[in-house]
């Protein structure tokens, strides 16, 4: 497995990655309302539009997307999202660690992210703090978060 910057070509394979893992990981965690208009919000088109205002890193293995993460240019991370197969594999560490040290370079003093509950123990492994639970709106659904942040020195 590598990590490199993520490329257009690699676009159709974030969605469907972001999809299943809504769909596969998180759908534990939430409602099916809620899954379903989580997942169908996810374009191809939307995540190349917005990747001049982040950056974003996939995971390769064999030429396979099995994870991506992204963070903004404000010391918030985006989102971290692995393929059901390699959950508990150091993926999503990776991934993490990635996003820190650019965030670091950047001068961020805190990174602060929206966790899912699903991810909130994945966090909280790799010290981020809970600051509050709070709720995302996605269409005119309200999804439960938690607000976390980590101190990067």
């Amino acid at each position: 497995m590598h990590l490199r910057l993520a490329q257009t070509k690699d676009y159709p394979a974030i969605v469907r990655l972001h999809r299943a893992t809504i769909r596969n990981i998180n759908s534990a965690d939430y409602p099916e309302d809620i899954i379903n208009t989580w997942a169908k919000r996810s374009s191809a088109k939307h995540f190349q539009e917005c990747a001049h205002k982040c950056k974003r890193w996939v995971a390769v293995e064999n030429d396979k997307v099995i994870g991506f993460c992204d963070h903004g240019f404000d010391c918030e991370l985006w989102g971290l999202y692995i393929h059901k197969d390699f959950i508990g594999k150091g993926v999503g560490s990776k991934l993490l660690k990635k996003a820190e040290d650019s965030m670091k370079k950047q001068g961020c003093e805190t990174i602060s992210l929206k966790s899912t509950l699903t991810a909130k123990p994945f966090y909280q492994k790799h010290g981020y703090k809970l600051i509050k639970k709070d709720f995302h709106q996605i269409k005119d659904k309200k999804m439960a978060i938690a607000i976390m942040s980590k101190r990067t020195t």
